[in-house]
């Protein structure tokens, strides 16, 4: 099957350039790029913005049947062990039906791939996947023991998602990241998300960390230096009271993606992950320099490179996996349109492979 889609502005490559255009979609892949009049029989996307779709770098889905639940108490109180969670979600057909509205969510809003921190074992591992085995969102599902085998657990998910250091012995988790290194797969770590355990974290080695929100000046340096990939949730941060990361420092010294963290806390819209973001970072730097594509690549390009996925960069031979936003004639930067002022009703298509799976309707 083959798709051309012309009069559009193509986000272009890994640096998301503009460029005033046509794509041609080929067999699910990205046959051609190229500037101008494609010269043959399109669909016109009437200036539309053609962009990379988003891939969500963490959350807690089987948390999305709770949304708001304890919404004035403590992040202990809340998702820490006996919290009030575990009092709502007992029903696994109730975190089922939560994983659900959680998919349709971030589908809607343009997010083709997920990374989940999930709890419960082989049986909570299973529970995501054979919910979202049906969804064209993808699913990186990072595990946990939980009292099960580690190796079964980790037979049957991309990698360990693991909460917080001060959960397991320090022998238990070498043996989780030895296990991970030898099967090839993720070893990611909460960190700093309440006070800062960033030096136990990296003593263990993770292909990325999640938060920083209260990593002091040694920690963000040591991570800086040994540039480990960081996952920043600064709305679920904020939501939970429990401080804001410093985003402009993180995306200037290392590969830095964006996560909207717990479904309990914080929806799962990018679009509005990456206002804040940006927002918040030129705010508490009051550099006005910051360019926001940089908080576009983390909400897209970034994401999927430290989850090991394939590159959905709008270049020929990728997969197809992009967003079509509808133009706006007031909008001088498309990329500052997208971060900042775009709504999920301004999506008009969302292509996967060779299907369009939905948008507001001029594909």
């Amino acid at each position: 099957m083959k798709r051309v889609l012309g009069n559009a502005v193509i986000l272009e490559g890994e640096e998301l350039e503009p460029v005033r255009g046509y794509v041609v979609v080929e067999d699910g892949r990205i046959a051609e790029v190229g500037t101008g009049n494609p010269g043959r029989s399109y669909v016109d996307l009437k200036r539309g913005v053609v962009c990379p779709s988003f891939t969500n770098a963490h959350t807690h889905v089987g948390d999305a049947s709770a949304r708001d639940v304890g919404a004035y108490r403590s992040i202990s109180e809340r998702v820490g062990r006996g919290g009030v969670k575990f009092k709502v979600l007992r029903s696994e057909e109730r975190v089922r039906r939560g994983i659900r509205s959680a998919l349709e969510e971030m589908l809607a809003s343009g997010t083709l791939a997920f990374a989940d921190f999930r709890e419960g074992g082989v049986r909570g591992v299973e529970l995501l996947r054979s919910t979202a085995g049906g969804s064209p969102v993808e699913a990186v599902v990072l595990g946990r023991p939980d009292g099960d085998d580690p190796a079964e657990v980790l037979e049957r998910c991309h990698g360990f998602g693991i909460s917080s250091p001060a959960d397991y012995a320090e022998e238990e988790l070498l043996k989780l990241r030895r296990l991970a290194g030898r099967r090839g797969k993720l070893f990611a770590v909460h960190c700093a998300e309440v006070k800062d355990d960033t030096a136990d974290v990296l003593g263990l080695n993770p292909d990325f960390v999640v938060h920083l929100t209260n990593a002091g000046e040694e920690s963000i340096d040591e991570v800086l230096r040994r540039r480990i990939p960081v996952v920043l949730c600064p709305r679920a941060n904020g939501s939970f009271a429990v401080g804001l990361p410093r985003v402009k420092e993180l995306l200037e010294g290392t590969l830095v993606a964006l996560g909207t963290d717990n479904a309990m806390a914080n929806s799962l819209n990018m679009l509005r992950e990456m206002e804040f973001a940006f927002k918040l970072a030129r705010g508490l730097s009051r550099d006005y320099r910051l360019d926001a594509r940089e908080i576009l690549k983390a909400a897209t390009l970034n994401a999927r490179k430290m989850l090991k996925l394939e590159s959905n960069a709008i270049v020929e031979g990728n997969p197809a996996s992009f967003l079509i936003f509808r133009n706006n004639n007031y909008i001088y930067d498309p990329v500052l349109g997208i971060v900042h002022r775009f709504e999920v009703s301004d999506i008009k298509g969302i292509v996967k492979g060779d299907v369009l799976l939905g948008g507001n309707g001029i594909v």
